[in-house]
């Protein structure tokens, strides 16, 4: 199989006390990334478990609220990042029905050694509009890509948003890129995304709430729709613990 996908309808969640969680694509990768699709009812809150040495990444693509640290108050009012201080309580406070994808990210102990030299401040948190631009040789004329987490500031994770309309072209849109041997990539669509995602040939649907992962090294594409749009998180992860930055050549 070359396509990890579950579509939005089928991830069962079991709410309590206004919040639920179901874990995405559970034993597709082995390298210590966990992914749960999460929902919290207008009016409640939840506070996430703290998990000393480990990474939680949280993309915040439904709903309005608040997350809660005790230093400050972060607003959420667009699509938006968190990446949790490891030692430090949050919360979450939904203002309308919330949803968002948690990445729970196991340190190995290079990582540990890695993390505790250099990182990036956290917590972390930043609303999409917030983000650094940049611009990729795979992508289309009509696509904006979007900086979240660069390389090298958070041990072996990396995190952007891609998006590209198809609503007055005549060419393919979207992204279009040759395997990436060094990182796996989980990609979360949001928005009225209405895209076809293939790897290796292989090709499935792709919308809004759906969940998808792409092993390390395989082709893979992200397109739009004759005349819609595509939005997307795209969540990679470095899959070698030591020298993981190394050159790979384009085939």
């Amino acid at each position: 199989m070359a396509v990890y996908c579950v579509k939005s309808e089928d991830i069962k969640l079991e709410m309590k006390d206004g919040f639920g969680q179901a874990e995405l694509l559970a034993g597709t990768y082995d390298g210590g990334v966990h992914a749960f699709r999460c929902h919290l009812n207008a009016g409640c809150c939840v506070s996430p478990e703290i998990l000393p040495d480990t990474l939680q990444i949280f993309c915040l693509t439904e709903g309005k609220g608040a997350i809660i640290t005790p230093e400050r108050a972060y607003s959420i009012n667009e699509v938006s990042f968190y990446v949790a201080d490891p030692y430090s309580t949050f919360t979450f406070h939904a203002a309308t029905n919330m949803v968002y994808t948690m990445f729970i990210v196991e340190q190995k102990p290079g990582d540990l050694e890695r993390f505790h030299a250099f990182h990036m401040k956290l917590p972390f948190f930043k609303g999409l509009s917030e983000c650094v631009e940049y611009c990729q040789d795979c992508k289309s004329a009509s696509s904006r890509s979007y900086s979240v987490i660069p390389t090298k500031r958070l041990c072996r994770v990396l995190m952007g948003v891609g998006e590209a309309s198809a609503e007055h072209s005549t060419v393919p849109e979207g992204c279009f890129e040759k395997g990436h041997p060094a990182v796996a990539q989980w990609n979360v669509p949001f928005g009225n995304t209405d895209m076809l995602l293939t790897v290796n040939g292989e090709s499935v649907d792709h919308k809004n709430g759906d969940f998808s992962y792409v092993p390390a090294g395989l082709d893979h594409s992200l397109q739009c729709k004759p005349g819609k749009q595509i939005h997307y998180i795209w969540f990679e992860h470095y899959v070698l613990e030591k020298d993981y930055l190394v050159s790979y050549p384009r085939a």
